[in-house]
């Protein structure tokens, strides 16, 4: 569904019109994912595809600069209940240093606001020109010299305490409505660098780009009746993503799975039943990282039937710009 949103005039004077496609929409998708944003890698093409020709219950908004329909600029969003992401920020090159990022930008603020928006992330190069540029709109670097960023209408502060409260939880396969939502977890400054080791995940750090490839294998494991391979744990009320569990092919040794979970601090006590929940491969050996000492994550790999078989000393920063180094254990169930 194609909605103009305000005609606006670029630096050279030239009016566009500023438009939101919200997907799915058969018509304008060939323009975006199959034109305008086809320079994209195989993965990221997927995703645009599936956001702009099918209806996955989740907000798939592309905002446009056009000239009667052609489309040279794009910011999208992926949202679920006003929590997303923001990325695709691209303006083709014939039509660049006309302030269209600017442009679009000025208008999707305050259109995110006025929409009850609640929270978004997106990653770039800390202290790039587009660093700062996010920055002007309100954007924050979630810790010193991450190019991860963020946000809040309000306040982190408000937001986490209303959308990570204690409370009932639910264990499901990995949906479209997790994607915009699960870097919150990821992102949360709480115990644990080792946190999903099969998608490189080490330490504080944004879930988009790892998580578009287990969405894909869910969805078509779904779809050729296969039990899934990764479990997301939902805070049932406020439908936070509160914690995972998955498990795939080892890339480096035979007959060997890896097996990662992850949960924030007040939602440990279901890892058992998220570890249940997924399908384990059939192999000779399951392994599993933790960081050294941290007790939750043992204590769930333990009750699982992994045994501790090494360490690996001094193996990972604890983050961008602390040098201490966190040991890693290697857990191993056979």
């Amino acid at each position: 569904m194609y909605t103009p949103l305000d005609t606006v005039t670029l630096k050279n004077s030239e009016s566009v019109e500023l438009g939101l496609i919200k997907g799915p929409d058969a018509d304008w998708a060939p323009r975006i994912d199959g034109d305008l944003l086809a320079h994209k890698g195989p993965t990221w093409r997927w995703g645009n595809h599936l956001m702009l020709t099918q209806d996955l219950g989740i907000d798939a908004l592309f905002y446009v600069l056009h000239r009667n329909g052609d489309p040279f600029a794009n910011v999208m969003t992926i949202e679920y209940k006003g929590i997303g992401l923001l990325g695709h920020v691209y303006t083709k090159p014939e039509d660049r240093r006309q302030g269209a990022a600017s442009l679009i930008f000025d208008g999707l603020m305050p259109h995110f606001r006025n929409r009850g928006g609640r929270a978004l992330i997106l990653g770039t190069g800390y202290d790039s020109p587009a660093y700062h540029i996010y920055k002007s709109y309100g954007f924050e670097g979630i810790a010193p010299q991450s190019g991860t960023m963020t946000y809040y209408p309000e306040t982190q502060k408000a937001f986490e305490s209303q959308f990570l409260t204690p409370g009932p939880t639910t264990i499901q396969r990995l949906g479209p409505k997790h994607y915009p939502v699960a870097p919150i977890l990821f992102l949360n400054d709480c115990p644990g660098t080792v946190r999903m080791t099969p998608a490189k995940i080490f330490g504080r750090g944004s879930s988009e780009g790892a998580f578009i490839p287990l969405l894909r294998s869910e969805l078509e494991r779904q779809a050729e009746n296969q039990p899934p391979r990764t479990a997301i744990l939902t805070q049932q009320e406020t439908e936070a993503v509160v914690g995972y569990a998955t498990t795939d092919r080892d890339p480096t040794w035979p007959n060997t799975c890896v097996v990662d979970l992850f949960c924030l601090p007040n939602f440990w006590n279901p890892s058992p039943d998220l570890l249940h929940f997924i399908n384990w491969p059939t192999a000779d050996r399951y392994v599993s990282y933790c960081d050294a000492g941290w007790k939750e994550k043992e204590d769930a790999l333990s009750n699982a039937g992994f045994q501790m078989c090494t360490t690996l000393p001094q193996w990972l920063n604890k983050s961008r710009t602390n040098t201490e180094k966190t040991d890693v254990n290697v857990w191993v169930k056979k």
